[in-house]
């Protein structure tokens, strides 16, 4: 009797140890989830502050409108992430699923705006003779890639809502995959380890976290790192013939 007593007491702080483990790690991973999407923000504003945020304290840029709504959706995107992963922080879950709906709306909005200034940004610079057809050809394999990428994994995280673990991963993947031009405008072709370290920082925070918490790596950060390392191989391909062909034919469209 006593030794059962004794082993139910075992049992018990063992469950209790158990828990706090399970709350302590749940609470690092909101603090996370936060951190990263502040940090990606932090790296929005940096790398387009001397071609676009400076520019508004000073002389309005003289922009296509839809460059300007660009911008106002893009960086909404990422207060609208914050908000969403603070959500989750306070136990809102309930609220966290309604706003996700518009959350969706809102990602295909990102979609067509991101489609849309691939086109205008790279017009606008042949149109003023800043760039060649070729020049512009070359740079729309970069935002047709962004946008193909996003698009990927935000429709796999909206069809995987229902799997917590992965869709909040997926989700952010496809947040990463949209910082990269600001990073990119930091870093440029003369720093590749640095431009892929600081733009793929949160992922590999994510991996370690996983490794440190749950002693394996989900999947879905896993696919997410090699598809975006894969992506930077673009630049192989955005000045052979075949890729200028096809994007010159586009572009022509708009001309």
């Amino acid at each position: 009797m006593k030794q059962a007593g004794i082993a139910g007491s075992v049992d018990m702080v063992g469950k209790k140890k158990a828990g706090n483990v399970k709350i302590r790690n749940r609470r690092i991973t909101h603090i996370y989830y936060i951190t990263s999407v502040i940090y990606m923000t932090v790296m929005v504003i940096l790398g387009f502050w001397p071609s676009y945020f400076g520019q508004l304290f000073g002389d309005f840029p003289a922009r296509n409108w839809i460059i300007h709504l660009h911008a106002v959706i893009f960086t909404g995107w990422l207060m609208l992430l914050l908000v969403q992963v603070s959500l989750v922080a306070v136990g809102n879950t309930k609220f966290h699923r309604k706003l996700g709906i518009a959350g969706g709306t809102y990602g295909f909005l990102i979609l067509a705006l991101g489609l849309a200034a691939a086109f205008v940004l790279p017009i606008e610079n042949i149109e003023s003779g800043l760039w060649s057809i070729d020049e512009a050809a070359s740079f729309l394999i970069l935002p047709l890639g962004d946008m193909l990428i996003f698009s990927g994994f935000f429709g796999a995280a909206l069809y995987y809502r229902g799997k917590m673990e992965l869709h909040k991963r997926l989700m952010l993947v496809a947040s990463v995959m949209l910082v990269f031009p600001a990073v990119a405008r930091m870093f440029g072709e003369e720093n590749i380890p640095g431009l892929l370290l600081f733009w793929l920082f949160p992922i590999i925070a994510g991996i370690i976290l996983d490794g440190i918490l749950n002693r394996k790596v989900h999947p879905a950060f896993l696919v997410g790192l090699a598809v975006l390392l894969l992506s930077v191989g673009r630049v192989v391909v955005w000045e052979t013939e075949a890729w200028l062909h096809f994007a010159r034919a586009l572009l022509r469209i708009f001309l």
